[in-house]
């Protein structure tokens, strides 16, 4: 069935078309979900409130625009409501220590999977930032509005972010996974 079919059918409550819209988006918006929360669990949570604001805003949905950016963003705002949700007062520096093991070394060429892995063990604040500006291509002002948080701070977590995987990586070292 057409996507735009498919969301007006939607629009009529129609439980097998939401079914439908669930199962063609759902794997995707897990994924991104679990960029920020990390934690399958809280990342579940997100999605299911992420379809939640799918189906109760649908209407509000421009159907000139593509979908899958709409619903993209939602599933981010829903990821970072779960992630305040659940944030622990710990100071993000704090965060880094005991992350690095001598034992193992990471090889030259990493893959994807290997590199999101890395990202994963960031502490929140770089890895929130950095999920937001280099894989979901929000601007520092975009991050800035949705974290409540000054531009000058996107910047600096993202700076430390970078920094945080220079070091991982320079350093030709393993992280505790």
């Amino acid at each position: 069935m057409e996507e735009k079919q498919l969301i007006e059918l939607c629009l009529q409550h129609d439980r097998n078309s939401q079914k439908m819209l669930y199962e063609r988006y759902s794997r995707q918006m897990m994924s991104i979900c679990m960029r920020y929360c990390k934690d399958e669990f809280l990342a579940q949570e997100a999605v299911q409130n992420g379809f939640i604001k799918v189906f109760n805003n649908l209407i509000s949905f421009n159907n000139t625009l593509p979908f899958g950016p709409w619903i993209r963003r939602i599933m981010i705002n829903c990821s970072l409501d779960q992630l305040a949700k659940n944030a622990r007062t710990v100071p993000i520096e704090d965060g880094m220590a005991n992350l690095f093991s001598t034992s193992n070394t990471i090889n030259e060429e990493l893959t994807m999977e290997e590199m999101m892995k890395l990202v994963e063990t960031m502490p929140p604040g770089y890895r929130t930032v950095f999920n937001m500006y280099i894989i979901d291509d929000f601007s520092h002002q975009e991050i800035a509005e949705t974290l409540n948080i000054s531009e000058a701070t996107s910047r600096s977590q993202l700076f430390k972010a970078r920094n945080y995987l220079k070091m991982a990586l320079t350093n030709n070292q393993n992280l505790y996974l």
